[in-house]
């Protein structure tokens, strides 16, 4: 089967009396942080845990980006390859916008017997890895300008990671300094909005102990960064959350070990393959959107 006669299953398959929360999301991180791996991994969810509380992933608006992010899940979790790196773009419109549909299952809602599923509706735009790079670096960069703004618009971030990479904990904290202080100045509304940290690569073995607990995770492995959003939060600027993910992973239950093939490891993170495609399981994907949907947790979709 194709991706566009996939895609055109998904999208025809809808379900009538649903409690739509939607979010506008921005995905900010480094480079090698996994935020393409993220999407790309969100956008195939059939071949997830079956026990899981998502029922459906549905790739909606623009077709030609939902068939490109298809291809890249495609190309991630079926042939196990390596992803370019996300360019950052000369203009912010042609980044690109993923739109999708989360639909929770009935038994996993958290509302009364009787009222409808959930369904998550989100526009997530991927941003190129310089955009985070840049803010220390090129301040007052034109095109760095037109990303902030476009920051501005969203009801929600979604900051991946990479949970290796905790030897830059200072430089991120300056970044997320600056941009802050990028937000504060550009945004006249002054309007409240959700930053889901989420701590990526949870399937490596240093990070996976940690999963149900990503406050402490965070607190360990990047306190100067925390730092810096508990203050933003704590100055009523903003709500913040912490979520621990994985694209790819485990092999295994009692003896767990990373369903990856290694492929880089220095300062800057960790860059991994799939290693078992046919027994991909990912975890705590849909938590963060739920949370910046709906200001909520949802326990279920943090567990394994």
């Amino acid at each position: 089967m194709n991706s566009l006669t996939w895609l055109k299953q998904k999208v025809n398959s809808q379900t009538s009396d649903l409690t739509v929360e939607s979010a506008d999301i921005r995905v900010i991180g480094d480079r090698r942080s996994g935020k393409t791996v993220y999407m790309a991994s969100l956008a195939y969810w059939p071949n997830a845990n079956p026990n899981s509380p998502v029922q459906t992933v549905t790739p909606i608006g623009d077709l030609l980006a939902s068939q490109e992010l298809i291809k890249y899940a495609q190309d991630v979790l079926e042939q196990g390859l390596e992803l370019k790196g996300t360019p950052l773009k000369p203009n912010v419109v042609e980044v690109k916008d993923y739109g999708l549909q989360i639909l929770l299952k009935d038994r996993f809602k958290l509302s009364k017997l009787g009222s409808p599923s959930v369904k998550l509706t989100v526009n997530c735009k991927d941003y190129g890895g310089e955009f985070f790079q840049d803010l220390i670096r090129k301040s007052n960069n034109s095109l760095l300008m037109d990303y902030l703004d476009d920051c501005i618009r969203s009801t929600g971030i979604l900051f991946l990671v990479d949970g290796t990479a905790y030897a830059k904990d200072q430089e991120y904290a300056n970044s997320l300094e600056l941009f802050f202080a990028a937000l504060d100045q550009a945004d006249l509304q002054h309007k409240q909005r959700r930053i889901a940290l989420s701590i990526s690569k949870c399937e490596l073995s240093q990070l996976w102990t940690g999963r149900h607990n990503p406050r402490v995770l965070m607190d360990s492995l990047f306190p100067k960064m925390m730092g810096k959003l508990e203050t933003w939060q704590s100055r009523k600027l903003g709500f913040v959350d912490y979520f621990a993910l994985s694209s790819f992973g485990t092999l295994g239950k009692e003896y767990p070990q990373p369903n990856t093939i290694l492929k880089q490891r220095d300062r800057g993170g960790t860059t991994s393959v799939i290693k078992e495609p046919r027994k991909w399981r990912p975890f705590g994907l849909v938590s963060p959107i739920y949370w910046l949907c709906t200001g909520q947790r949802h326990k279920a979709l943090d567990e394994d």
